[in-house]
Order: structure tokens, then sequence, then C-alpha cells
């Protein structure tokens, strides 16, 4: 008998632990291989020594399995992922002893016959979220609701499948097991028919969210011709004002004049000026109004801010509200850190290299000391209470592009973020 669960146990650990790299694509190393071996072992064997409260030992593998990935990719959907395999294999083994019993069949097509349904739920469900997971990021309160839906569905297959299996009535089990794998059908197409109407919901909204970021661009050009319209107006009374200082030959006087009224007075017309001449070379509208408005907010605050474009970029392979997003994080937390500043400064530049668009956003420091790995913790902030969820939120949306790599650092008094977009990601023009 304790042979036969450790066999289990074995049987197990290849099905929930290489469905669970798979499906998150995780690296498997020695370590994970080990503590991944030891939680199984701690498992099989108090599955072993309490074999009619096979509940008991779901749960602890839940627990102790969602901690351990959760430990190693830092996603709550983690236990989601987790509890529908362990759903799968429920159905996947029942269903092949419903067929073994039927048919008469022996141990090893009894094997085959789970093996097979739980690769090829798995690949289905991967590719499920392969083609969601770049169109929707699902709240904290969404995520919560799935995981209880989850939770409340592995009770009801516990009732209805394992208690009447324990106690040898495997009639009873099979014909649950057929009314469960209705329920399931159709909560699978119910969660599809969800999705797919959040998907049009958020088109809809970043429509809008497109449209008003386009008014706040055109706004801002506005403006900026507003203002280069009042210098052109100026201009020839500013040259006339020149004319006493050039008659009297008073050079010092006319430096002096000209630095201290004329540059202070006009530099920060010219200025934005040359700020938007730059962004002609973004030819994404969404990041256009985004950038400008950043612009204008941080010219409000007296914060120096340079923009460079130095290439035509015509389009970026990744969800442009999701780029948005993260664009909208660093430069508010870049800003905000510079209001603290005696000689504030931020850098923002769009570079087209190998293929690649790099974006490097850049402010000085007033603390070389911070601790980058603390930072991207959720709840953490040096600002205050029920902040913190920035830089969390930016990793989180980046994390789902593989063709995305974030590079963060400090060096010499600058905190610098990197973002390399490369390759054509297949989901980029996904909208949310």
């Amino acid at each position: 008998m304790t042979t036969l669960f450790f066999l289990f146990g074995l049987f197990n650990f290849f099905i929930i632990y290489g469905s669970l790299f798979y499906i998150m694509n995780l690296q498997l190393t020695i370590k994970r291989l080990i503590l991944c071996l030891v939680v199984n072992t701690f498992v099989t064997v108090l599955a072993a020594i309490y074999p009619q409260s096979l509940w008991l030992s779901m749960v602890v593998s839940v627990v102790l399995i969602g901690g351990l990935f959760f430990l190693f990719s830092r996603q709550q959907m983690v236990f989601f992922h987790l509890l529908f395999i362990h759903l799968c294999s429920i159905l996947a083994e029942y269903t092949a002893l419903f067929l073994v019993y039927t048919f008469h069949l022996s141990l090893v097509t009894h094997i085959g016959l789970i093996v097979v349904q739980i690769a090829a739920i798995v690949v289905v469900y991967k590719k499920f979220l392969t083609h969601y997971e770049h169109r929707i990021i699902l709240s904290k309160s969404s995520q919560l609701v799935l995981l209880l839906v989850a939770v409340s569905t592995s009770i009801v297959f516990y009732v209805l499948v394992f208690l009447p299996a324990e106690k040898d009535d495997i009639q009873i089990s099979a014909t649950n097991l057929v009314i469960l794998l209705f329920y399931f059908v159709i909560m699978i197409s119910l969660t599809r028919i969800v999705l797919h109407t959040m998907v049009k919901d958020q088109d809809i909204n970043e429509k809008l969210i497109e449209q008003q970021q386009f008014t706040q661009y055109m706004k801002s050009l506005e403006q900026v011709n507003r203002d280069m319209q009042i210098f052109r107006h100026d201009h020839a009374n500013i040259l006339l004002s020149l004319r006493g200082y050039i008659e009297n030959e008073d050079v010092t006087g006319l430096r002096k004049y000209f630095e201290e009224q004329i540059i202070k007075a006009e530099q920060r017309t010219l200025f934005k000026n040359q700020l938007f001449s730059q962004l002609d070379r973004l030819q994404i509208i969404e990041l256009k109004g985004l950038i400008s408005t950043k612009l204008l907010l941080a010219d409000e605050s007296s914060i120096p801010i340079s923009v460079e474009v130095p290439d035509v970029i015509e389009d970026i392979s990744m969800n442009r509200l999701h780029l948005s997003r993260v664009l909208g994080i660093l430069l508010d937390n870049a800003i905000e850190a510079s209001t603290a500043l005696d000689s504030p400064q931020i850098n923002l530049a769009f570079l087209s290299v190998n293929n690649q668009v790099v974006i490097v956003i850049e402010n000085r420091l007033s603390d070389s000391e911070m601790n980058i790995q603390q930072i991207f913790a959720e709840w953490y902030s040096t600002k205050g209470e029920d902040r913190g969820m920035g830089l969390s939120s930016a990793r989180k949306i980046l994390s789902v592009y593989p063709n995305i790599t974030w590079n963060t650092r400090i060096e010499n008094q600058w905190f610098i973020h990197e973002i390399m977009i490369g390759g054509r990601d297949p989901n980029a023009g996904y909208h949310m």
C-alpha cells in the first residue's frame, strides 16, 4: 500500500509540477527541482499516513505547492493554475477509471489515458492563457473571484467524486463524473464568453483613452503654438529694445539685458517648441498625448526635462495602452521624485537599435542608497501610506511580454530605467 502511494506520488509529481513549469514558463533549476521533490515527498507521506482523509493531503498540496511556485514566479494566479490542474487531474483520473472498469483495460492503459487527457488539457489551457494574457490584466479582485470559483469547484468535485469513490461506489462516482464533466464544459464556455466580453469592453475604453490622449496632445500643441505666436509678435519689440544699447555701444549692458531679460522670458517657449519638435519623430499618437501631458506637468513644476527621439519610430511591438500605463507610472515617479531636489533633471529617450526600440527614462536622485529590489515590492513607498503600487504594477504589465527586457539601476545619483522592446510580439496589435 505504501509503495503504491509513493508510485502515485511520483506520477503526481510529473503531472502537477511539470504542468506548472510549462504553463508559467518557469526555468527548471537544480534548486527548484530539489524543493519540489521535498514538498512532493511530504505530501505523499501525508497521504500514506492518512489514506482515509484524502482531502487533507489535497489541501496541504495546494497550499505548499502554490506557495512554492509563488516564490518562484511572484504571480498570484499560480494558485488558480494549480487548482485548475488538480481539477483536470481528477477528471482525467476518474474518466480513465470509468473506462477501465467498463472495458476491463490494463493498468498501463489506465495511466496512458490519464497522461494523454492531462497533456491535451494543459496544452489547450496554455494556448488559452497566451491568447488572453496580453489583452487582459486582471485586477486583484478579479483574481480573487476566479480563485474562489476554483476553490468552490474543487469542494464540489471532492463531494461528488472522491466521497463515493472512497466508499467503492464507482457507479455513483461515474454518474457524478458525467455531471461534473458537463459542468466543467459549461464553466469553461461561460468563462470564455466573459473574457471575450471584457476584451470588447476594454476595446471601447481604450478607444476613449486614445481619443483623450489625442485631444490632450492637440491642446498641448495649441499652447505651444500660442506661445510661439506671442514670441513672434514680440520679436519686433524685442529688437527695438536692443536699439538703445547698440546706439550707445554698451556691449556689457546689452549682454546683461539679453541674458537677464530676453533669454529668461523666452527660453521656456523655445525649449517647449524644441521638445515638441522631437515628438514629431514618434509616430505613435497615444504616446505623444501622454508624453506631452507629462512635459507640461514637469514644466509647471519648473523641472527641466529633455526628450530625444533621433530616429522616426512608427510602431512598437507592444500593446500601446500597456506601454502608456508603464511610461505614465515611470514619468509620474520621476516628476514626483524631482520636486524635492534643488537641481532636478529628467531625461527621456526613444532609441531605435538593431530592430529594437529602447526607451530610457532617468531622473536625478537625492538618495543613491535606495534599495532597488525593495521599491518593486507591492505597497512599498517612500511617499507615505496607501502608495507603492506603481512600479510593481509596471513590472506586472511588462512581465507578460517575452520580447521585453526591463533594466533598472542607480548610477552616479541617477535613477535609470531601460526598457528594451525587441522583435515582433504576436500579441502586440491586440487591444485590451
